[in-house]
């Protein structure tokens, strides 16, 4: 099949691509990597009347400290220096080779996969997106940016400019694992840890996972088991993180993996993230 009928309109700047989307609201959709986009176009899945291209809109494919352009592709990024374990690791997963020289950091969050693997680094690291739309810009921190499957709090008429990855703090570590049917494939789950360590305490926890519900989501109970435990010989803390992300997460079926399997696999993929990230903490 090939897409709906519509109008290509290329974007020269952000506030040419915005008021764009300003007038044409619900009935456009942004063009970047295309590689999630193009398919649901041209299995009509998504059939909008306007398609706003912004692939050479200037100054979005640029990396600066934190912040990441949203044109700046998932190979790019993974070539930056001195970058962070977490998105280190969970890149690779992301898609396959040949889609990661397309795809685009801005794309892959602003299209909100629940299988997506930056979204969940993105929430666990405490990150956050910067939008723009006609009537200025606005930062949207992650824990506020899902609200579904493919749903944001994004506007129609707002456009995802850049997306802002903090760096680790002192004492700080940070791990990302998953795991899926073949390499490439949607991940049955996948986690994320952020621990910070203060003189031989876990004194600080982010625990967050993916591909088990609606969309990425933050153990608070995995956390808490965290923190206040031992730095060195800490695998009684680590196990009852594991346990509570078992009891807390809300899991579904599908033909890939039971709702039974996917709380299993959580918890024992947070015990993985949350053993390496601890033990990159004691060592920062």
């Amino acid at each position: 099949m090939k897409p709906a009928p519509l109008s290509y309109r290329r974007a020269e700047s952000v506030e040419h691509a915005v008021t764009l989307l300003g007038e044409h609201g619900d009935d456009a959709r942004v063009l970047a990597g295309g590689q999630s986009l193009m398919p649901l176009l041209n299995m009509r899945r998504l059939t909008p009347r306007v398609l706003v291209d912004i692939t050479r809109v200037p100054g979005l494919d640029r990396v600066n400290g934190p912040a990441v352009g949203a044109l700046v592709t998932q190979f790019a990024l993974g070539e930056q220096p001195r970058l962070d374990d977490a998105i280190g690791e969970c890149l690779p997963y992301t898609g396959h080779y040949a889609t990661r020289h397309r795809g685009t950091i801005g794309g892959s969050i602003a299209f909100g996969e629940p299988r997506g693997e930056l979204p969940l680094v993105l929430l666990t690291l405490g990150g956050a997106v910067s939008v723009s739309s006609v009537g200025g810009e606005r930062e949207i921190a992650a824990e506020n940016l899902y609200t579904g499957a493919y749903s944001t709090t994004i506007k129609a008429d707002e456009l995802l400019v850049s997306t802002r990855w903090p760096r680790a703090g002192p004492g700080e570590g940070r791990a990302f694992t998953e795991l899926a049917q073949r390499h490439g494939d949607f991940t049955l789950a996948c986690a994320c840890a952020a621990i910070t360590v203060s003189h031989d305490e876990i004194v600080g926890a982010r625990i967050g996972v993916g591909a088990v519900a609606d969309r990425p989501l933050l153990v608070d109970g995995a956390a808490r088991a965290l923190i206040g435990g031992p730095a060195a010989g800490a695998q009684d803390v680590i196990a009852a993180a594991a346990d509570a992300t078992a009891r807390e997460i809300d899991a579904y079926d599908d033909h890939h993996a039971s709702a039974r399997y996917r709380r299993h696999l959580a918890g024992a993929l947070v015990a993985d993230a949350a053993r390496r990230a601890l033990d990159r903490a004691r060592h920062a």
